[in-house]
């Protein structure tokens, strides 16, 4: 039989309104990739991936997730340079004291003279300085957090691979549908047809039959253009041309207990989440950054001790060699008062600590309800889907049976409509279902805190 092709009217306005519906805030999205880090898609031929191709693909160059890997180069660096402060400081000084004198002789004890000149290369030590101690854990803490949110922009970017992928195999799944019940309906009409002119049906039934291979023509056409919008997102997502996109399926393994044995207990989903979920490891690790940031607040009421050595002149004549020698000092500097500078700096960031900890009670149990909403959802698919095959497969006994007593005048076109209607119905349902348990699979492994890639 040869291929049915649709007649397709302009669709530019149904392709936008089609965007829209499909895909709810996409193009209200930040844009992913910088001008000059985008890759090009591979010109080389189509571009057939998996869903884990597709997340590899996403992964390699998105644009969240090179500015998250830009973010941790940013806080390795500066905790290099918290470690530095810790190291001795060469420095070169030169310049000019003026005393006031009296009688031609200095006020001050220590000045040599009216006028000193001060050249030298010097060495200085931190001793104790409890400041740098604690920006160091700071730097420290910044660097995990940075970390953690790199991995959970991995994440988000595999969840929204994931749900357009799986979104398109749906659709691609119900357009294959859909075109299956044309090719009989049509076969049915061409009947229906042949019946009318003999005189063996009424003209109802031709206009009938007619009117359900135009319905059948309509879903096709507004399933093709989101399929269209959804393949155009995914393409974005995994840098390939839309045209050259071919997404694989899964292999749709049915089987109660293999479903049943990839959806772990409850309780190990829990303990996966608080141990790998990015958000809480994010979330601790602002903590212990809040509970650093008060330690840097509490040192600066903190005294530090600083030493060195210096190489030189220090006269009140003419710079020449003779004059050069050294010095050695040892400086310890506590602070008195600073008009509650510290105090309001340290009650600040007691606050901020406290906001934190409880974000981060809260965010785990969104997660833990997120994760039992997602697995009873999984639960509840894999257990319909043996009566969902049923179905499908009495419905098809029923139209097949509905046909030929239609084709033979025993039955009308209504009850032949309704019993296509109820056949397609199941079919799409059972495609819905096995489509949602793939995605729920997929959702509880991102809730858990792992990207998705072993399918049952």
């Amino acid at each position: 039989m040869k291929s049915i092709k649709i007649k397709r009217r302009d669709r530019f306005p149904a392709v936008i309104l089609a965007i829209f519906l499909a895909c709810p805030g996409v193009l209200l999205s930040p844009k992913r990739v910088s001008a000059n880090q985008s890759p090009k898609p591979s010109a080389s031929g189509y571009c057939a991936v998996s869903i884990s191709s597709a997340i590899n693909r996403a992964l390699s160059s998105q644009f969240e997730i090179i500015k998250a890997k830009h973010e941790v180069s940013e806080y390795l660096a500066l905790k290099k340079a918290s470690y530095s402060t810790l190291l001795p400081d060469i420095s070169l000084a030169g310049g000019g004291i003026w005393t006031q004198t009296k009688n031609g002789l200095p006020l001050f004890a220590s000045a040599n003279g009216m006028r000193e000149l001060i050249g030298q290369a010097r060495l200085t030590v931190p001793i104790f300085n409890p400041k740098d101690y604690a920006e160091i854990s700071l730097a420290k803490s910044k660097l995990n957090l940075s970390e953690y949110r790199l991995k959970l922009a991995r994440l988000l970017t595999a969840a929204q691979v994931s749900k357009y992928f799986y979104g398109l195999i749906l659709l691609n799944g119900e357009i294959k549908i859909k075109h299956s019940a044309l090719k009989k309906t049509l076969a049915i009409l061409n009947a229906t047809k042949k019946g009318y002119k003999a005189g063996n049906l009424p003209y109802f039934d031709v206009a009938q039959t007619e009117l359900m291979a135009d319905k059948l023509k309509t879903d096709l056409e507004i399933l093709e253009l989101k399929s269209d919008a959804v393949k155009k997102i995914l393409a974005m997502d995994i840098f390939c041309r839309p045209g050259k996109l071919t997404v694989i399926p899964p292999r749709h393994n049915l089987n109660y207990n293999r479903l049943q044995r990839r959806l772990p207990p409850l309780s190990s989903l829990f303990a996966m989440a608080v141990k790998t979920q990015p958000l809480i490891n994010a979330a601790k690790a602002e903590i212990k950054s809040a509970k650093a940031a008060v330690a840097v607040n509490k040192a600066g009421r903190l005294p530090e001790i600083t030493g060195g050595s210096a190489y030189g002149l220090d006269t009140v004549n003419s710079p020449d060699a003779p004059n050069l020698g050294w010095q050695f000092f040892v400086f310890l500097d506590v602070p008195v008062f600073n008009f509650g500078l510290n105090g309001n700096y340290i009650e600040a960031s007691k606050q901020h600590l406290m906001a934190v900890e409880s974000a981060e009670s809260a965010l785990e149990l969104n997660i833990k309800k997120k994760i039992t909403i997602d697995y009873g959802r999984a639960k509840s698919l894999i257990e319909a889907m043996s009566g969902a095959i049923t179905l499908v497969k009495e419905s098809e006994n029923m139209f097949e049976m509905t046909k030929e007593g239609y084709l033979t005048g025993a039955l009308n076109a209504l009850a032949l409509q309704e019993a296509q209607d109820n056949y397609i119905g199941a079919k799409l349902e059972l495609a819905k279902m096995v489509d949602g348990v793939y995605l729920a699979l997929a959702q509880l492994d991102i809730d858990a805190g792992s990207i998705p890639r072993k399918l049952p």
